[in-house]
């Protein structure tokens, strides 16, 4: 877990700045139960400046953004996304403030993904098996063996759309990895594979036995699986060969109306204290000394440190995009 660095918020001005502002517009592809812990926490340090969530998928979110700004009316003063490309994009046309926040000395590299852009969290993408009709001592544990499995379970295995950006980010870092031998298991799975739009009703069917493995499935269901009912029935694990980690990226907007609030909100969601109530809602903490059973550490010591695909976005992601959900469908036959 290693020794939790020095607090480093912003300055005395900046915050005073903030709280004349009074809130946060958020728009972000996490949901409202993920979201709680973090805006709690944030209005509990900083009272007086109100965080307001919504919650739509990356491509929305950029829309909303670009039509909002250009009519005017208030928009977004932090955008929170997964989608590498998206993101990139949006970098690229002048959207995002160019601010560098003070934490960032003292995390990894990878961590800043781009100019104005910071990963909040590193989330996992993870297996998940219903137990009751694979137990736990022969789901597999890697990749390269549910491909295997996948042969004899046609039409039991599930996954989510490459349309998803998790999926995308999963297929990515997994074949920028792999290379042609992670497509060789990817194509192998395709055509046993039954295909969902999002982790809900993956995960529904998986409970009620339609599927019995899924795999490249959101790691913000750990705690869910952990915390309820579903916990007697399903099973998730990190795989060895193919546990991808998406950098969910932040950055407060070019025309945010409460900047300086923004950057308070992101300064927080760096340091221990906003890593630590991430946590509590599902996500993917990377920063030393913070205490979490899902964070970073905690998948090191199953998959091991020389299997990590941990770092910023795939080199060349932008230009690759179209062929590698070419090549997808034509695996998934969509």
């Amino acid at each position: 877990m290693g020794k939790a660095a020095p607090v480093t918020p912003l300055d005395a001005a900046t915050i005073a700045k903030a709280k004349k502002q009074g809130s946060v517009l958020l728009y972000t592809n996490a949901d409202a139960d993920q979201m709680a812990p973090l805006t709690k926490a944030f209005e509990a340090k900083y009272a007086g400046i109100k965080v307001r969530v919504l919650n739509m998928n990356d491509t929305q979110t950029f829309q909303r953004y670009a039509t909002e700004s250009a009519t005017g009316v208030r928009t977004a003063d932090v955008v929170m996304a997964t989608d590498a490309v998206e993101v990139l994009k949006f970098v690229g046309k002048g959207n995002v403030l160019d601010y560098t926040d003070p934490n960032l000395k003292h995390l990894p590299d990878y961590a800043q993904l781009a100019p104005g852009v910071v990963a909040m969290s590193e989330d996992p993408l993870v297996a998940v098996y219903n137990t009751a009709l694979i137990p736990k001592d022969k789901q597999p544990k890697d990749l390269t063996s549910l491909a295997e499995l996948s042969k004899s379970l046609k039409g039991k295995v599930g996954a989510t759309d490459i349309s998803n950006s998790q999926s995308f980010g999963a297929v990515s870092n997994y074949t920028a990895e792999h290379g042609e031998a992670g497509w060789k298991n990817i194509e192998a799975l395709g055509p046993n594979t039954g295909v969902e739009s999002g982790n809900g009703n993956l995960m529904q069917k998986l409970a009620q036995g339609q599927y019995q493995a899924t795999y490249f499935v959101s790691g913000s269901v750990r705690a869910l699986i952990e915390g309820e009912e579903a916990g007697k029935i399903l099973n998730y694990t990190y795989l060895t060969d193919g546990t991808p980690l998406l950098p969910r990226g932040v950055a407060v907007t070019k025309k945010a109306s409460s900047p300086d609030a923004g950057k308070v909100f992101v300064n927080f969601l760096l340091s221990v204290e906003g890593q630590e109530a991430a946590c509590k809602g599902g996500f993917t903490p990377y920063r030393e000394g913070v205490k979490c059973a899902y964070g970073v550490p905690a998948i090191e010591e199953v998959v091991g440190a020389d299997n990590m695909m941990l770092g910023g976005y795939p080199k060349d992601i932008v230009k690759d995009k179209p062929a590698i959900i070419d090549r997808w469908k034509k695996a998934y036959d969509r």
